[in-house]
């Protein structure tokens, strides 16, 4: 199982791959599992399936810019959005955001610092996580943000 360091803003997700603010590209460094989603400018896009963190299961997308990791987003794949699909309601999705934010909030032991029926956004001292209910893409994504540019890597 995957773990996340909330004071880091490191995902562990096995021996040989960590995602950290700051990480080189998987073409300086590769990634275990990692497939290429796409690349656009200076933005390039690396998915993991099925990664296991905090209980759930989730789809990664590690989002590099200009060769480093600039974000990681977090699909929950076996949450009830992702399995009703395109039927699931704006109700559904609310309940989801808040139940990853509820989740969130407990492994971080921290409170949102603002909250909004899309949105539930954490504050750490290497960047933000963001649990959002998207109404367009019908999903409930988990999106970390790294502030700054120092590498952060915990062994």
């Amino acid at each position: 199982m995957a773990t996340f360091d909330f004071s880091t803003g490191v995902l562990s997700i096995d021996k040989s791959t960590s995602l950290f603010r700051g990480r080189p590209s998987p073409e300086e460094l590769p990634l275990t599992a990692a497939k290429e989603l796409a690349k656009y400018g200076e933005w390039e896009n690396y998915g993991i399936e099925n990664v296991k963190v905090w209980g759930k299961t989730f789809g990664v997308t590690a989002r590099y810019r200009e060769k480093k990791l600039a974000m990681i987003d977090f699909v929950w794949v076996d949450g009830v959005a992702k399995k009703v699909d395109w039927s699931a309601t704006e109700d559904d999705l609310v309940k989801e955001k808040k139940k990853l934010s509820k989740l969130i909030a407990f492994e971080a032991q921290s409170p949102c610092v603002s909250s909004a029926i899309g949105a539930d956004t954490f504050v750490f001292n290497w960047g933000t996580v963001t649990v959002r209910a998207d109404l367009r893409s019908m999903v409930v994504m988990t999106s970390v943000a790294y502030t700054g540019t120092e590498t952060t890597q915990s062994d």
